[in-house]
């Protein structure tokens, strides 16, 4: 069984947050693959970057989320690491790698969010954003 490790963000700029729609056509979070050496904050602040060109700082640790998925035939166990991230600078411009990049207000995002695993990271985000 081969295994992947990510990183993705949970962007908050005011009371907006930042979607990816991935090669699928589903509005999701920004993720990618940890780098070797690399620690999931890192990762997670350099995916949102590359993915939407929009710079973010690390927070707080959300939450993983554990899935299965096949590629080439292979079945592969991913675990991705999600982090509340607050904007630093930066317009949505999608990368090669994604579909569009935008910010859309927090009750739009909530219908937009189409996986199990995002709309709990979504509300665990929520939940932490809004704690003293």
């Amino acid at each position: 069984m081969k295994r992947e490790f990510s990183a993705g963000g949970v962007l908050f700029k005011g009371e907006e947050v930042l979607l990816i729609k991935n090669p699928s056509g589903v509005w999701t979070f920004p993720k990618g693959n940890i780098e070797e050496g690399e620690k999931p904050e890192e990762t997670a602040v350099r995916e949102v970057l590359e993915e939407t060109e929009v710079l973010g700082r690390v927070i707080d640790y959300v939450g993983k989320v554990n899935y299965w998925y096949v590629l080439k035939g292979e079945k592969i166990f991913k675990t991705v690491y999600y982090y509340l991230m607050e904007y630093v600078k930066g317009e949505p411009k999608p990368s090669w790698e994604v579909k569009d990049a935008k910010f859309f207000p927090i009750s739009e995002a909530q219908k937009l969010l189409k996986y199990k695993g995002d709309k709990e990271i979504f509300s665990k985000a929520l939940e932490k954003r809004s704690a003293p």
